[in-house]
Formats: C-alpha cells, sequence, structure tokens
C-alpha cells in the first residue's frame, strides 16, 4: 500500500510486533490494513464507534494506564468534536498520546464543506503542549511512529492521501528543529508542508529554467526552532504555501517569529481565505486549489512577482 498513512501505520504494527505497548483507537474508521491488524492483536485495537469525544477520553485512560495510545479517525472530526478533550485531558494532563488525522486540507472534498480540515494547525496551535507534525513522505511517517514513543507530551499528526515518495531517503530528520531545507536557492524562500513540499520541489526545478532559484524549506513541524530558521531566510523574500487557512497556519506562525524576534521579514501568504462563508457546493480537490488561488500558475505567478518586488526594492537602494 502507498502513501505516508500507510507507511506509518505498517510500522505501527511492527512495532507492536516488538512488543511496545501502542494500543489503536478507531473512531469507525480504519484502513484496509488493519483487517488484519484486528485479527492478530484484537486486544491493541479498540473501535468507538462515531464517537470522537469518546475516543480521546478512552485514550487518556489508556495513557494514565501506561500504554501508549493512537486516537485514529477521519479529518477533520478526531480534532473538533473532542477539542475539549484534546485540551483537557490529552495538553492538560500532559499525555504521550498520538491524535491521528486522516485526510486534512481539503483532502475530502467531495463530502462539501463538513469534510474542510482546513484550519487544524490554528485550532491546535491554540491549544499549549501538543507538537503538530505534517509527515511530508513515507520516510518521515515511518520515523515518526519510533519518535511519538520518545515524546512526554501528545503528538498531533496531520496526514493526506498525497503525501508519498522517499525524499527523506538518506536524510536526519530532527523533529525538534521541525524544518528541513531540501533545495537551495538564492532568488527566494518558499515554506510549505505536507504534499505542497513534494509539488513545489517539482516546481523549483522549471523555475531553474528560468533563471528562479528558490529555496525549498519544509516546515512540517509545530513548534520549531525559531532562530535557525530565521537565519536561514531572513535576507530573502519569503513565501508560505499551505494547504490551510491563512489565518493561524504556517504563514501565520513565521510572522509571529519574526515578529517576535524583531526581526524584518518580506513574506507573502499563501493558503485559503473562505472569506465571510464555507463554500456552498462540492468539487474536486482541483477545483477548490484553483478557486483558492493555490494551484502551480499561481505559486509561479507569486514567485515572480516577488522576485520583480526585491529587484524594484535594490534599484530604490
Amino acid at each position: 500500500m502507498n502513501g505516508a498513512r500507510y507507511a506509518y501505520l505498517n510500522c505501527v504494527c511492527k512495532l507492536v510486533e516488538q512488543g511496545k505497548d501502542i494500543i489503536v483507537v478507531s473512531e469507525d474508521y480504519a484502513g484496509p490494513m488493519f483487517d488484519e491488524f484486528r485479527v492478530n492483536y484484537p486486544e491493541r485495537f479498540l473501535s468507538v464507534g462515531i464517537a470522537e469525544q469518546n475516543a480521546v477520553a478512552v485514550a487518556a485512560g489508556l495513557a494514565l494506564a501506561g500504554k501508549y495510545p493512537i486516537v485514529y479517525g477521519c479529518a477533520p472530526f478526531t480534532l473538533t468534536r473532542a477539542v475539549d478533550q484534546i485540551k483537557s485531558a490529552a495538553a492538560g494532563m500532559h499525555l504521550p498520546m498520538t491524535i491521528l488525522n486522516s485526510g486534512v486540507g481539503i483532502g475530502i472534498p467531495e463530502f462539501g464543506a463538513t469534510h474542510f480540515n482546513a484550519d487544524d494547525i490554528s485550532i491546535v496551535r491554540a491549544i499549549p503542549g501538543i507538537r503538530i507534525i505534517t509527515p511530508t513522505d513515507n520516510i518521515m511517517a515511518e520515523r515518526l511512529a519510533d519518535y511519538s514513543l520518545e515524546l512526554d507530551q501528545p503528538l498531533y499528526m496531520r496526514f493526506d492521501k498525497y503525501s508519498e515518495g522517499e525524499i527523506y531517503s538518506g536524510r536526519n530528520i530532527n523533529f525538534n528543529t521541525g524544518f528541513e531545507v531540501l533545495r537551495e536557492g538564492s532568488d527566494v524562500a518558499i515554506v510549505t508542508c505536507g504534499w505542497f513540499t513534494i509539488n513545489i520541489l517539482e516546481l523549483a526545478k522549471q523555475w531553474a529554467g528560468e533563471s528562479i532559484h528558490a529555496r525549498v524549506i519544509d516546515l512540517y513541524s509545530l513548534p520549531y526552532d525559531e532562530h535557525a530558521l530565521i537565519s536561514l531566510i531572513n535576507d530573502l523574500p519569503i513565501i508560505t504555501v499551505e494547504e490551510h487557512i491563512l489565518q493561524g497556519g504556517i504563514g501565520s506562525a513565521l510572522i509571529e517569529t519574526f515578529n517576535d524576534n524583531k526581526v524584518p521579514g518580506n513574506i507573502t501568504r499563501m493558503g485559503i481565505n473562505f472569506g465571510s462563508a464555507y463554500p456552498d457546493i462540492s468539487g474536486s480537490k482541483e477545483y477548490f486549489l484553483k478557486l483558492y488561488g493555490l494551484t502551480d500558475e499561481d505559486i509561479t505567478n507569486t514567485v515572480k512577482s516577488a522576485l520583480r518586488g526585491k529587484c524594484d526594492l535594490k534599484c530604490k537602494l
């Protein structure tokens, strides 16, 4: 099975086989691989049905009993229907556990705005004591399974079905640092996460043919090492790209970082702006990316506009 989500879940199965005290708490939602998992480890799998609040509460009890629970469900409900339990139980009691939301951003658009999960970073960032990670590829997802067991705090994991591949093959991943420079460039810095990272790496190759050299940074974790990130990009025009609302996402986090550290920064944010209302129609992922200005063409035009602004500034100086 392909995709970062399955790479992670397969690694969880291996850890259970090695004797790790992991219990999966499913919200009436699971991958096909769990069919075999339930047979082989029935005592390691709990399905609470469509009851997200109960899932987090049960997982909190398991964590207090010394187990490592993984709450596994469909975005956005794993988070939005259980915010109180995540805040009061998981974060409030500093419990080591994973809350896994599958289908983030506009990952399941065919079901309409009720299934959009484009505001989860902003929600979780407001809760102290939770680390947020958006796995980029299969390699990162596999390493996350081990890393999560080392944490002494809750982990909120964001999966989308378009994150896959092995771009982190041969690379060290420091989840505490929270980001990685995947492509060097001296003209503009693109800060992104999730499947957009893979997409923008491909775009950066095309831009190089036009003598546009982009530094591509995968900001896969919040919080992150603020000073290290500032030192890498504060001399460049910065563009953040995310399948998330502009309010409270990684673009907002970066602006706060520059402001709090009293560092000037030229930051342009690309993300979802619902305006005054959620869309009242259904459509494909591609449709909504076009609607909210997040297509390859939109990103390319924004990069070129930022470079024109950089050139104008140099001329004025």
